[in-house]
């Protein structure tokens, strides 16, 4: 897990989910109790009154089921981390016996794309282990994030390789909501003024609406970018890195379609369902413009660059005198 080596669940860590939880219990609430509930109670003398409200009711509770399933596999799910397997330590290498005695060593380390300037792997101290491309050691969890994002506070975790997709639908979903609750609720707000309500009703219709239309704006604003920084296989922390420092950044951008299938999962019906996440182990990643390699032919080009040695030593050849003599 990435919280492996240190405390996850403390105060400090609890209190922005606790501060997200509260912020959707709020809307929620306000939405139901107010909106809904109440154009139940309306006199049904409008004939379209229960349709409207059982269409909103479907809408809005199927959404709003989607974000919490996304929101909680967003925080529960490992980001994904770097194995703990003699590839990725000091000490990576690989073994191959020849035909006869002779034990030929060849030390293989994985293919990286992002290396120091001087041409070796990246090295985490911290985790002694060597960083695969685009993974980034994360402070808070004290940990190395394969396809490391960002670290989230908002859901206690790093958003990484195995959970980008559960958050990127969670702003997504979140911003639906909110959507469509000011759409659907600004109505029943604007009717309330020529009705008489108490002072806390009143307050509470308009201060759910508002705090809708405060949320549904920021997260579009974030869900935007996010979809940009999917178009162009970059996260967040790449983007901060390589529009600083183009000469040396290596680009993933793999066209359109795969950059979605790398984030959202290999089955487009299942894309907007918080199921079915990308491929892969989150190690390795093609860079622009590179044709797909399978492992073992990477493998067996790795171990083939080095010449094998025969199972005996040849026979002298023999001449002269010698030769005579037999």
């Amino acid at each position: 897990m990435a919280f492996g080596h240190t405390s996850r669940w403390t105060f400090t860590n609890v209190l922005p989910v606790a501060f997200v939880l509260g912020i959707i219990a709020i809307i929620w609430l306000t939405y139901v109790g107010f909106h809904l509930l109440r154009i139940h109670r309306i006199d049904e003398a409008d004939p379209k009154l229960p349709q409207m409200n059982l269409v909103e009711v479907l809408v809005s509770q199927g959404l709003a089921l989607i974000m919490m399933v996304c929101f909680v596999r967003a925080v529960l799910t490992d980001p994904g981390h770097v194995p703990d397997t003699e590839d990725w330590t000091r000490n990576s290498s690989n073994r191959r016996r020849g035909r006869g005695a002779a034990v030929e060593e060849v030390v293989i380390s994985p293919l990286c794309h992002e290396v120091k300037q001087n041409g070796d792997r990246r090295f985490c101290n911290k985790c002694a282990k060597y960083k695969p491309d685009r993974c980034h050691h994360c402070r808070v969890c004290n940990s190395c994030v394969l396809r490391m994002d960002h670290h989230c506070p908002w859901i206690a975790n790093c958003v990484g390789f195995r959970n980008h997709k559960y958050f990127f639908l969670l702003v997504f979903y979140c911003f639906l909501n909110c959507l469509f609750i000011v759409v659907s609720m600004a109505g029943t707000v604007l009717a309330s003024i020529n009705e008489e309500l108490d002072i806390i009703s009143r307050f509470s219709m308009v201060f759910g609406l508002t705090l809708a239309v405060i949320m549904g704006g920021l997260l579009g604003s974030f869900f935007t970018f996010h979809c940009w920084l999917t178009s162009q296989a970059l996260t967040t922390i790449e983007f901060c890195e390589k529009t600083s420092n183009m000469s040396r950044a290596v680009f993933y951008d793999q066209g359109l379609f795969e950059n979605l299938r790398a984030v959202l999962g290999p089955h487009v019906l299942l894309w907007l369902l918080p199921m079915s996440p990308p491929l892969g182990d989150g190690l390795t990643f093609l860079p622009r413009g590179e044709s797909k390699v399978s492992a073992s032919d990477m493998d067996d080009t790795l171990l083939s660059s080095k010449p094998e040695e025969s199972e005996a030593p040849a026979a002298p050849e023999v001449t002269g005198a010698r030769a005579a003599s037999v």
